[in-house]
């Protein structure tokens, strides 16, 4: 038993490495998936469905832009702090 003990200490230091190893070639194996099987590769859209979507975008945007300035036009202004109020 004393002797199985002895070598424990190398059998981590080996085992790290070595479990690396086999995590890096099990990865490198699922050809570009990643976990679960999710295609990690990213994905190729004609320029014209991304001009679209860049438009959608830009309007979305520009709403709520809108809707920042309403509110805080509609908002009550804000009061100055008092010198103790800083101080603190």
């Amino acid at each position: 038993m004393e002797s199985l003990l002895s070598y424990l200490p190398i059998i981590a230091v080996i085992a790290c490495p070595v479990g690396m190893a086999l995590m890096m070639w099990y990865m490198g194996r699922s050809n570009g998936q990643g976990m679960c099987g999710m295609n990690m590769t990213t994905p190729t859209q004609p320029a014209a469905d991304k001009d679209a979507q860049i438009t959608v975008l830009q309007e979305q945007l520009q709403t709520m832009q809108k809707q920042v300035g309403a509110l805080e036009a509609s908002a009550p202004p804000v009061e100055k702090q008092s010198a103790h109020v800083k101080s603190l």
